[in-house]
């Protein structure tokens, strides 16, 4: 290859590097979360919950959702995905919201057995433009309570 054909490809990769970090950046942004990774073609963000305020086994536990995009095709549209822990009331409220933003619930359980409150994760995935991912799931979000109680 000519160097000035290198040169010409190390220019575009590495503008679409720098351009995968600004998405990246208003990813976590519109979601509330802090980019935990970024690769050139990935981003991925945790969003923690301090208000579940969960104990497992009597011990303090950091509950964290967790979003991901990936594999961009030639548009530009990824995989998107998401892990949420929810307080048991919460879960129908979420997912109903989730749908509404044409995103698809793939799983629903439990992590723990010994937990308080009990919290129950939700899982969940689209192929699209990962920032109206992140705006339907942040929409998802305004859902949810704002403290555990007693659960």
């Amino acid at each position: 290859m000519p160097k000035n054909k290198n040169t010409a490809v190390a220019a575009y990769v590495a503008g679409e590097i720098a351009n995968n970090a600004s998405v990246c950046r208003q990813f976590a942004r519109i979601l509330g979360g802090e980019t935990v990774d970024s690769g050139e073609n990935s981003c991925a963000v945790v969003r923690p919950r301090p208000e579940l305020s969960p104990v497992i086994l009597g011990r303090p536990y950091e509950a964290a959702a967790m979003f991901e995009y990936r594999s961009p095709d030639i548009d530009g549209n990824t995989l998107n995905t998401g892990d949420v822990p929810l307080l048991q009331r919460e879960v129908n409220p979420f997912i109903d919201a989730l749908r509404d933003g044409g995103i698809l619930v793939s799983a629903i359980h439990t992590h723990w057995l010994s937990d308080r409150p009990r919290l129950v994760y939700v899982h969940f995935e689209s192929v699209g433009d990962p920032l109206g991912f992140a705006e339907a799931v942040a929409n998802a979000f305004s859902s949810l309570t704002d403290r555990a109680d007693d659960e």
